[in-house]
């Protein structure tokens, strides 16, 4: 009687509100304690000392805060809650239509989703909530359902562009992402019986090479401590060079390349490709489905692309979560099916086990673990009840 009871229940809607209380209770803990937190720096950096890859943002936010004597934490605890608000509500739309089951739960409240975000363990607080990436990934799930609802050639493809060019400044690892746009787009041209503009083509082609030349012939082009000062006199702040991790804003990207670090390990790339496993059930379950080639050879070869940041960078995690998203919208995008989820839960090994066992097991997978940040952290010890935990004790 109970299990008939839950079936009637919202769920997925009952779900998302936790996770949304969940986030935005830690977006004013963060904020209460804004001048703590270890990415505060980073989040300042600005073009007062020249071009520096990813300040347009911080850029923004300081202008504001100086035009309207403002504290700059009042004017991010505004971004944040606008974002989040268009994330959770843009969740929901995208989402609510397909019939649920525990597959649904499964990719949809992944570990490595809403999880992920809450999870930070290097700080008190969850800062992977105000990091640059949750305004790309929230602008590709807008994106995406501006592709699903509108027929408008024109908007649909201004949006994306004037879009990524922005979040490019705001996070220039937005560039890996270009081909997932592209994607996404050549899925509303087909959708819509639209044929292919040249014209539109080279146009995205020419705005998307100036941006990636402008972050490579102007890289490490800037006076850095010029900025600094610039911050400690405008906001009567205390920071060096060390703050903002100066080496590796910087840093050329062959000197990034972390296979040769010495204390890289074979391993660990194994190990991010068990932890990918909901990315590769998803990619599969696009092969199955999706009989358009063009498309498919798109969305696998924007996968393959996004890989490369893997070679650069160690907090890996971080990119499996953008990877995952990006997957897991195009999945519900391209995919007009909306029992997909009923017809997968047929496949003979799983017909043939109790449901209620299923959803119990789902359960679990998506309450015991998530990703933490770099590739060499153990990742399965730090699921939603210690976060839980964590929260509670701010109150104390």
């Amino acid at each position: 009687m109970l299990y008939s009871k839950i079936q009637k229940i919202d769920l997925f809607a009952y779900i998302l509100f936790f996770f949304l209380v969940l986030y935005f209770f830690n977006i004013f803990v963060i904020h209460q304690n804004f001048e703590k937190l270890i990415s505060l720096k980073l989040l300042l950096l600005n073009y007062d000392g020249g071009f520096i890859r990813r300040a347009l943002l911080g850029e923004i936010v300081t202008n504001i805060s100086s035009f309207l004597n403002v504290n700059f934490k009042y004017i991010f605890l505004l971004i944040h809650v606008i974002n989040y608000s268009i994330f959770f509500y843009l969740n929901y739309l995208f989402f609510k239509k397909f019939k649920k089951n525990y597959i649904f739960y499964f990719f949809v409240f992944s570990p490595l989703y809403l999880t992920f975000t809450l999870g930070d363990v290097s700080s008190p607080y969850a800062e992977f909530l105000i990091q640059r990436e949750i305004y790309l990934i929230t602008f590709f799930l807008s994106f995406c359902y501006l592709i699903k609802n509108s027929k408008e050639r024109m908007t649909v493809y201004f949006t994306g562009l004037i879009g990524i060019s922005v979040m490019s400044f705001i996070y220039e690892l937005t560039i890996i992402t270009y081909p997932f746009f592209f994607t996404t787009y050549y899925f509303f041209l087909k959708k819509n019986n639209f044929k292919i503009n040249i014209f539109e083509i080279v146009f995205a082609i020419i705005i998307c090479a100036t941006i990636i030349f402008l972050h490579f012939y102007q890289y490490g082009n800037n006076n850095l401590p010029l900025m600094i000062n610039n911050l400690n006199e405008q906001f009567n702040l205390n920071y060096s060079e060390n703050d903002f991790m100066y080496s590796w804003i910087n840093k050329g990207i062959i000197d990034q390349i972390n296979l040769y670090f010495a204390d890289f390990k074979i391993s660990y790339i194994f190990k991010y490709l068990f932890y990918s496993h909901p990315i590769i059930f998803l990619l599969y379950i696009i092969f199955k489905y999706v009989d358009e080639k063009i498309l498919l050879y798109l969305v696998y070869l924007s996968t393959i692309s996004f890989l490369l940041i893997f070679a650069i960078a160690i907090d890996w995690a971080r990119f499996v979560h953008i990877l995952y998203c990006f997957i897991l919208y195009i999945f519900f995008l391209i995919i007009d099916n909306e029992k997909i989820f009923l017809s997968l839960s047929r496949i003979n090994f799983l017909n043939k086990i109790n449901v209620k066992f299923l959803n119990l097991l789902v359960f679990f997978y998506c309450t015991i673990w998530t990703l933490k940040h770099t590739y060499w952290q153990n990742h399965l010890s730090y699921g939603i009840f210690k976060i839980i935990k964590k929260n509670l004790l701010y109150f104390y």
